[in-house]
């Protein structure tokens, strides 16, 4: 481990220990003065869009009030979603009370204080790589079995003539194939490969051969099995280890664990795997409003260590000079089909396939994420970009699918 990385560790644990010195003060500050306190927490959220104790739908109903109220004045929005967790608030429609607060695009002013200390730190060094696989990915494929379909895609799927989950995931993945524009013999390799459906879709369909690199034990287990009999191979792997060449390179969804501070060297890692005349096509999550941070505190704890969403503008920083973009594509949107159907699924299958495991916190913590989820992209504060890059330029030009 680099002693750069072990600083940035060691700094991660001073900030968040002086915060918890500071979160108990606090405490104890605002019980003394609490009208007042309750008074700014109410301003506040009025200012965000969010109704307390009102009469709509979405409105939140404090069930704890000094908790809540406390929470939400030294720890905001992840006291706010803790909150929810712990039975201190309820609303009857979670995914609109979060649409309607993003619609105000004042997120600033309701995130926890360490998100900008945070921000500024690399928390995706090749240390910390893993930590998302393990606390997000490899919880358990039982959630994602029941959640994510018959194709098992942890990502948006296509919409545009899809009726049915599987078939957005399917139109998708032959979305993806049609912009790399494969060729049978074609090398791919697939950066981020969650459950390895989409190279068996392109393996199978395609005839070419995939190496999928993963950070998640469990996708990968699951990948080997499913491409069984086809040019698929998987690799555990940090995505800086990376030196051979490929006709094409794709990566869906992995962007979003790369770190602002390491979008250039992700872009130079695929630039040098790339063949000369090769294409190289990114699926992200990202925001074009410069007010919504890319790094949340209680996404870091609870969904994904150490996840960052990119602002469009760092994307187009980190590949000047690297890449010819060809082709830019935003159905963001669809990401809020794909996640109510994701929710749907989660909760037709809890009472008896998931409460026994997981139990009731956890699925609360489940509902702000996938809620919370489809509040960000129907309001239309995050999008979800397909990017088509070139090395300098295809010399026959880009015809672009939708």
């Amino acid at each position: 481990m680099l002693v750069s990385e072990v600083i940035n560790d060691i700094g991660e644990h001073i900030v968040f220990g002086c915060f918890n010195v500071y979160k108990t003060l606090m405490r104890y500050v605002c019980l003394l003065f609490f009208p007042i306190v309750k008074k700014l927490v109410q301003r506040k959220h009025d200012r965000t869009g969010l109704s307390v104790n009102g009469k709509e739908p979405w409105a939140v109903q404090v069930l704890k009030e000094q908790e809540f109220y406390l929470r939400n004045a030294i720890e905001w929005n992840f006291g706010f979603f803790e909150g929810y967790m712990d039975e201190e608030w309820t609303t009857q429609d979670l995914t609109d009370l979060a649409t309607r607060s993003m619609l105000t695009r004042n997120t600033k002013e309701i995130l926890h204080p360490l998100t900008w200390i945070m921000s500024r730190m690399n928390l995706q060094t090749k240390s910390r790589a893993w930590a998302v696989g393990e606390g997000h990915y490899d919880i358990g494929n039982d959630i994602y079995e029941v959640m994510l379909g018959k194709y098992m895609q942890y990502s948006c799927g296509y919409w545009k003539d899809a009726k049915t989950l599987d078939d957005a995931q399917y139109a998708k993945m032959d979305l993806i194939a049609q912009k790399l524009k494969l060729k049978p013999g074609m090398k791919v390799l697939d950066i981020g490969c969650g459950f390895g459906s989409l190279d068996l879709h392109l393996a199978k369909h395609y005839g070419v051969s995939v190496v999928g690199c993963s950070i998640s034990k469990e996708q990968t287990r699951y990948g080997e099995q499913i491409c069984k009999g086809f040019p698929v191979e998987f690799r555990l792997c940090d995505y800086r280890d990376l030196n051979e060449k490929f006709d094409r390179i794709v990566s869906v969804g992995m962007f979003e664990h790369v770190g602002i501070r390491n979008y250039r060297t992700f872009f130079e890692v695929v630039r040098r795997c790339l063949k000369d005349d090769g294409i190289f096509l990114l699926q992200t999550i990202a925001n074009n409003h410069d007010s919504v941070a890319g790094f949340d505190v209680w996404c870091h704890k609870y969904i994904f260590p150490n996840g960052y969403v990119p602002y469009y503008m760092d994307i187009c920083k980190a590949i000047e000079k690297l890449w010819i973009i060809e082709d830019w594509h935003n159905f963001g949107p669809d990401y809020a089909k794909t996640l109510a159907a994701w929710e749907k699924n989660f909760d037709a299958a809890w009472p008896e396939k998931l409460r026994s495991k997981y139990g009731d916190r956890f699925y609360r913590m489940w509902k702000i994420y996938l809620s919370m989820a489809q509040g960000f992209f129907g309001s239309r504060a995050f999008q979800l970009y397909q990017i088509v890059l070139s090395k300098d330029g295809l010399s026959e030009g880009y015809r672009a699918i939708r």
